[in-house]
């Protein structure tokens, strides 16, 4: 178990939902969605999940400095390698969303397939650099889904503290990348690949009562609100070129998940940090809605090769986050359109069910 882990009291002393204890005399360390409604009907069957990837390696698939102009053969190369992440992944989300429609059993199913990979040791074993973001962007997602079903009736607790405490290992392996030093012009220690690794840490520090864990996600979320400036603008995804607006979005989508996280368990951002947010949140939507904005940051025309024919706000889900956050009548009119949200690693559904 991870330093700071705590583990589930015995089944005999469980609370019903068999909700992770956090220390004694503390409390239970909230996550950030509304409760699912009580499951009726007979009990779901189980789709099996594929077996325990413990390795990954990948490569990256930019072929340039500036990581704006994505080579089409080596960008299907690598989600070929994280296919078996994707695919376990999105078995998980399919049981949260059966959940989520009151289905009886299906807490269960997401649980037996997110243990099975705890009981496999999966994502602790060795990981290259891009099969490192892999595994914290499964990381985010898996643990994400385990908060939205842990407090669902009947859950096996031992399942339960086993899989929280993997979670939380993996947390622990996750953060050292984001810890060194970099001086590099563009740098995943301080780019949004730091705020997704925020994203993940905390989300496991959470399933798990591990408050150090949390607290090191929100330091990521601070540092990344620190590096807004006055035009709203991440330096660091500034410099992608013609993907400027793709990794603001996606920044922004682990900036906004961070922001939940840290509210529902009593973290405030200062008055400085909430403004650095809003600039954010509302140059993502001005350029959302025309890349132009963009366009004139950067000095490239805006390009994305995962939209295809769709609109840059189809995918901002980190906007829809915000506008849970903090109502918006402007976001709420931009957003309507491409509602509902969801995102894998952002633990499958958003729109209604992330707390405001």
């Amino acid at each position: 178990m991870p330093h700071g882990a705590v583990p589930l009291l015995p089944a005999a002393a469980a609370a019903p939902s068999a909700v992770p204890v956090a220390r004694r005399g503390a409390p239970v360390l909230a996550g950030p969605f509304l409760p699912a409604p009580e499951p009726s009907g007979p009990i779901a069957s189980c789709e099996p999940p594929g077996a325990p990837v413990r390795n990954l390696e990948s490569t990256g698939f930019y072929a340039d400095p500036a990581f704006s102009r994505p080579d089409p053969l080596r960008m299907r190369a690598d989600a070929e390698a994280g296919r078996p992440l994707v695919d376990w992944l999105s078995l998980v989300q399919r049981a949260v969303a059966r959940h989520r429609a009151g289905e009886a059993g299906a807490a269960a199913c997401a649980l037996a397939a997110l243990d099975q990979w705890a009981k496999g040791g999966a994502l602790l074993g060795a990981f290259n650099l891009q099969g490192g973001y892999h595994r914290k962007w499964a990381l985010a997602g898996a643990a994400l889904s385990f908060l939205a079903i842990r407090e669902a009736p009947g859950l096996d607790p031992v399942a339960l503290g086993r899989t929280a405490r993997w979670l939380g290992e993996v947390a622990e392996a996750v953060r050292p990348h984001y810890e060194r030093t970099s001086t590099a012009i563009i740098s995943d220690v301080r780019n949004n690949h730091a705020a997704w690794a925020g994203l993940a840490v905390a989300a496991a520090g959470i399933a798990g009562g591990n408050r150090a864990q949390l607290d090191w996600g929100v330091a990521r979320l601070r540092a990344q609100l620190a590096q807004v400036d006055e035009r709203g603008v991440l330096p660091q995804e500034a410099k992608r070129g013609a993907m400027a607006l793709h990794y603001h979005l996606f920044a922004l989508d682990a900036v906004a998940a961070l922001e939940r996280l840290a509210a529902a368990n009593g973290i405030a951002l200062t008055e400085g940090e909430r403004a650095a947010y809003a600039r954010l949140r509302d140059l993502c939507l001005a350029a959302g809605r025309d890349p132009a904005r963009m366009e004139a940051i950067a000095g490239v025309p805006q390009s994305d090769p995962w939209l295809g024919e769709r609109a840059p706000l189809a995918t901002a889900n980190g906007l829809e986050i915000a506008s849970i956050a903090t109502p918006d009548s402007g976001l709420e009119e931009a957003l309507a359109p491409f509602r509902p949200y969801a995102a894998r690693w952002l633990g499958g559904a958003i729109t209604g069910w992330w707390k405001g």
